[in-house]
């Protein structure tokens, strides 16, 4: 019994694994295929313009967005400053372990040359 539950499992991924395939393959920059606008009705020529004055509009607020995050600097993590205090931390604690080990192997050596005289 538990084998067709594997197999369901791994049906599940592969279809996820596919679907996020088709996401990435999806550019916002494709082209469109053109559209004759001579040939829409009035309806359809305003609604043609408004989804095209929409994705343009979205695409300039979208840039803008991007650019007013970095320029006020909220594109980094929140907490920043404990990361980059865990760093300091454990490459203190690194350093510290090295110079230990150093002083152990003088001691030795010293306790060695004294002992060998």
């Amino acid at each position: 019994m538990a084998e067709p539950t594997v197999a369901i499992v791994d049906l599940q991924q592969s279809q996820d694994l596919q679907e996020s395939q088709d996401l990435d393959d999806y550019s916002d920059e494709e082209d469109l295929l053109p559209v004759d606008t001579s040939q829409l009705s009035w309806p359809g020529y305003f609604l043609h313009f408004t989804c095209l004055g929409g994705r343009k509009t979205l695409a300039v607020i979208d840039g803008m967005g991007e650019w007013l995050a970095n320029f006020f600097g909220i594109t980094g993590p929140k907490y920043w400053y404990i990361i980059e205090e865990y760093e300091r931390q454990k490459a203190k604690e690194e350093r510290d372990r090295k110079e230990g080990l150093q002083e152990t192997e003088q001691i030795l050596e010293g306790g060695m040359s004294e002992s060998a005289t």
